[in-house]
């Protein structure tokens, strides 16, 4: 089971987007390595820095790198590589360079296997705020369903409010092998659409339904996601 799709989606994105070289992606891979040791042996992490699924956890994390004076003192000594390294995760994770590439964004549409259950007050699958984050900066900030709906502007962004829905939702991540929480699944809306989608009467969502259907059915199958559409639409109400 892959536990860290940030890692694998990290990956696809400096080979598919970025079009970084082989051995540029090895020294980045090896300094995040290394960080995640560093951030073990501190007790900070479990296992991997790509376990963080929270942006704001991410930059507690920064904050305490760049304060610790031993991996200040390990990174002078490495000629900056393990900061140079985070820095550029922590750009992908941010969502920058993910600014216009809503066309280009499908490229990095593979399976993903699904993670196991996180017991938290109830039973629920584990999410993403980084890829959620990720979709809606790709999307520009515009509701996919009509980018000429107008929102507010949000305080923590300065661009148009918008929300990140899991078109298939992730309640209904039992009965597929590969994960939902990916790119190809999340949408762009404006809280009326996403609103409309969660507690509309089918005749005013069914238009909406179709489009989300017919704009990310391939991309689903090509992340492991096969569904015609009448299973979409009974999924979408599991």
């Amino acid at each position: 089971m892959n536990e860290y799709v940030l890692l694998t989606y990290y990956a696809e994105y400096l080979k598919k987007i970025r079009k970084v070289s082989d051995s540029t992606i090895k020294h980045y891979q090896q300094a995040m390595r290394y960080i995640s040791k560093f951030l073990v042996e501190k007790e900070k992490i479990k296992q991997s820095i790509y376990e963080i699924q929270n942006l704001d956890e991410l930059v507690i994390i920064k904050e305490y790198l760049y304060s610790d004076p031993e991996f200040i003192e390990l990174d002078t000594r490495g000629h900056r590589m393990y900061s140079a390294g985070f820095n550029n995760y922590f750009k992908f994770a941010n969502g920058k360079g993910f600014e216009n590439i809503h066309q280009q964004i499908g490229v990095m549409d593979i399976e993903i296997p699904a993670t196991n259950k996180q017991l938290l007050v109830v039973d629920k699958w584990k999410r993403s705020s980084i890829i959620k984050m990720q979709s809606i900066e790709s999307a520009g900030y515009e509701c996919e369903v009509n980018p000429t709906h107008v929102t507010f502007t949000d305080k923590s962004t300065g661009m148009p409010y918008m929300e990140g829905h899991h078109a298939l939702p992730m309640k209904c991540q039992d009965r597929f092998k590969s994960s939902l929480d990916i790119y190809a699944n999340i949408v762009c809306l404006c809280p009326t659409c996403h609103r409309l989608l969660h507690y509309g009467i089918a005749s005013e969502k069914a238009n909406v339904i179709d489009k989300i259907y017919y704009d990310r059915a391939d991309r689903l199958a090509a992340s492991g996601i096969k569904v015609g559409k009448t299973e979409f639409e009974n999924l979408m109400e599991c």
